[in-house]
C-alpha cells in the first residue's frame, strides 16, 4: 500500500511540474546511447548534434546536460527534446539523459548518474567534436536540483559514484528552472495542505528522512540540498522561477541566488510573476523568450570564451561541507 500511494502522489507531481512535451523535428542529428549501468541499470542519453559536429576538420562546441523533472520519481528525457533542438540550432552539443528513479533512485544516486553522463561527454570529446572544458547542465524542477548540485559539488568527492571514472563530472555553468534548494524547508512539520504534504513525502522518502541516517555529518535534507554546498566555487548559474509556484516556493530560488551573490558567484534570477510550478501557464511565446535569456547566459559562459580542458579544472575542489553563512 505504501508503495502505491507513492506512486500516486509521484504522479499527481508529474502532472504539476511536466510542461507539454515537444515532437523532435529531426532536423539534426541524433544519436542514443547507453551513458553508464550503475548496478546493472542502463542509463540512455540522447545526443543532439548540430550540423558543425560533422566533417573532417569539426570546431570544437560547448555541451550541455540536460535532466528532466519528475520529482526524482517518474519522468524521460524527452521532455525537453525543444530544448535540444534549440540548443543545436545555436552550435551546442546536447545531450538529455535519463537516470534513476525511485524507488531505487533515492539520493545520491541520480547525482551519481549526472556526475557520470558529464564525465561520459568528456571521454567522448573527440568523437563528438565537444570541448571538455566548456560543458554546461540544464534542469527542471527535480532535474533542476541535480543541474544545481553539479554546480556546487564541483569533482572528486563522495558524490562521484563508480561510472566513467578519470575525467572531472564538474559543469562550468548551470540553469535551473523552478528547482528547491534548500529540502530541508521540507520537513513535514513545516508544511500545511495537500501540496505541501505530497512535496514532504516525496522529499522525505528521497533523502531518507524516516531513517535519521546521517551524510558526511550532516542531516539527509542538509546532505542533499545545492544551498549545503553554495561557495565562491560554485559556477555561474542563472535561476528561473514561478512567482506563483506552490510546489517550490519562490523564496527558495531568491535565497539560493542572494547566497550566491555573497559569495561573489555570477548568477542571475528571473522570476515570472503568474507562473506555478511547471509554468502551467506557459504559451511557445514564453517559452521562446525565456530560452533567448538561457542562451543568452550559457553564451556568456560556455559559448563564446577562449576555454580548453584546463577550465574544467577549476572546480575540482570538492565542497562537501555547509558553507560558513548556513
Amino acid at each position: 500500500m505504501k508503495h502505491r500511494t507513492r506512486g500516486l502522489l509521484a504522479c499527481a507531481l508529474l502532472l504539476i511540474a511536466m510542461p507539454a512535451i515537444a515532437e523532435p523535428a529531426n532536423s539534426y542529428q541524433r544519436e542514443r546511447v547507453v551513458y553508464a549501468e550503475p548496478n546493472g541499470s542502463p542509463q540512455r542519453m540522447t545526443l543532439y548534434l548540430p550540423d558543425e559536429t560533422a566533417g573532417a576538420d569539426r570546431e570544437r562546441r560547448p555541451a550541455v546536460v540536460l535532466i528532466h523533472g519528475g520529482a526524482w520519481t517518474v519522468g524521460w528525457r524527452q521532455q525537453l527534446n525543444w530544448f535540444c533542438e534549440q540548443f543545436a540550432e545555436h552550435g551546442y552539443v546536447a545531450a538529455t539523459i535519463d537516470y534513476r528513479t525511485m524507488p531505487g533512485g533515492v539520493f545520491p544516486n541520480p547525482l551519481h548518474d549526472a556526475k557520470a553522463a558529464v564525465r561520459w561527454l568528456r571521454l567522448n570529446a573527440e568523437q563528438y567534436a565537444i570541448d571538455p572544458g566548456r560543458i554546461g547542465a540544464l534542469g527542471k524542477s527535480a532535474g533542476g536540483h541535480l543541474a544545481a548540485l553539479l554546480a556546487v559539488t564541483g569533482d572528486g568527492g563522495t558524490f562521484e559514484g563508480d561510472e566513467n571514472p578519470g575525467p572531472s563530472s564538474a559543469v562550468q555553468a548551470a540553469v535551473c528552472f523552478y528547482a528547491p534548494y534548500d529540502l530541508t524547508y521540507y520537513n513535514p512539520a513545516n508544511n500545511n495542505g495537500v501540496v505541501g504534504w505530497i512535496g514532504s513525502r516525496v522529499i522525505e522518502y528521497f533523502v531518507g528522512f524516516q531513517t535519521g541516517r546521517e551524510m558526511n555529518g550532516m542531516t539527509p535534507a542538509e546532505a542533499a540540498s545545492p544551498m549545503t554546498y553554495a561557495g565562491p566555487n560554485t559556477s555561474p548559474m542563472l535561476l528561473i522561477h514561478g512567482g506563483e509556484d506552490g510546489m517550490v516556493p519562490v523564496e527558495q530560488a531568491q535565497a539560493f541566488h542572494e547566497r550566491l551573490k555573497e559569495f561573489g558567484v555570477p548568477t542571475e534570477l528571473i522570476v515570472l510573476p503568474e507562473q506555478r510550478h511547471g509554468f502551467t501557464r506557459y504559451p511557445s511565446q514564453t517559452r521562446e523568450e525565456i530560452f533567448q535569456d538561457v542562451i543568452a547566459f550559457l553564451d556568456r559562459h560556455l559559448g563564446t570564451a577562449e576555454t580548453t580542458e584546463d577550465a574544467a579544472d577549476d572546480r575540482r575542489t570538492p565542497i562537501l561541507t555547509p558553507s560558513s553563512a548556513r
